[in-house]
């Protein structure tokens, strides 16, 4: 008995040993990712959660978004967490089965109602963006249609929003909310009650790795055991808790 429990310890340290480890860049998007949050928010955890499902033990890097997705491009990590798809970017990445499906709001001044019905509908409007992020509408930009002034602080969007010098801040629905609480702009800011047509978000593997596919295809089964075993959904309620704080 002791000879057999002595080579399952043994199995058991081999398999541990032989893990395959590889590191993801991240960012600063509470309540979704953060160095600063328990299991650096929940949204990290679910990767984490799904990659270890596989066998694949994952390192998380924290920098600003646009290095960190340049990194991750050029080879230096094996990914980033979370980006909406689009053509440019598949260019470079594999996209993994959607992680979360969020919204985007347009916070605006209570003093500076409109309306709108299509994104084209905000020509002429000086929309507040972070560089690097997806908002769904970057069509439109890149024909000059929706003009946005993208810098790299999301809080110092809502500040230029304050002062007059922008119009609106694209930002994600929870993300915003928490921000105008946080700076102390509820009684001045709002968010329009129609949100932005909701973008899907995945893990993206660079494809100058050379083990690229198996990596998506881990994640991928991965992420489906945790959404079948129930921890996803999990991990989404207790964040809901406020227990990644």
């Amino acid at each position: 008995m002791l000879r057999i429990l002595l080579i399952m310890a043994l199995g058991l340290v081999a398999t541990l040993a032989s893990a395959e480890k590889i590191t993801l860049a991240n960012g600063d998007w509470a309540p979704y990712m953060s160095k600063d949050l328990k299991m650096h928010g929940y949204m990290s955890h679910i990767v984490k959660e799904a990659f270890a499902s596989e066998g694949v033990e994952v390192n998380y890097v924290f920098l600003p978004w646009k290095r960190g997705f340049e990194d991750a491009k050029a080879g230096k990590y094996q990914g980033s967490l979370i980006w909406g798809f689009n053509e440019e970017r598949a260019k470079d990445f594999l996209f993994s089965e959607p992680v979360a499906q969020l919204g985007t709001s347009l916070f605006h001044l209570k003093s500076k109602s409109f309306d709108w019905n299509e994104p084209v509908d905000l020509k002429g409007m000086k929309l507040g963006g972070v560089v690097g992020y997806a908002y769904g509408v970057e069509d439109l930009e890149n024909k000059g249609v929706l003009k946005i002034l993208r810098i790299s602080s999301a809080e110092a969007n809502y500040r230029k929003l304050s002062s007059g010098r922008i119009d609106i801040v694209l930002e994600d629905t929870e993300v915003g909310h928490g921000m105008v609480s946080k700076l102390g702009l509820s009684d001045s800011v709002t968010a329009h009650p129609k949100t932005l047509k909701p973008r899907k978000y995945s893990v993206i593997i660079s494809k100058k790795i050379a083990n690229a596919q198996h990596l998506l295809e881990a994640f991928n089964k991965g992420l489906k055991t945790i959404k079948d075993d129930g921890r996803y959904q999990k991990f989404v309620e207790a964040s809901r808790r406020g227990e990644y704080k």
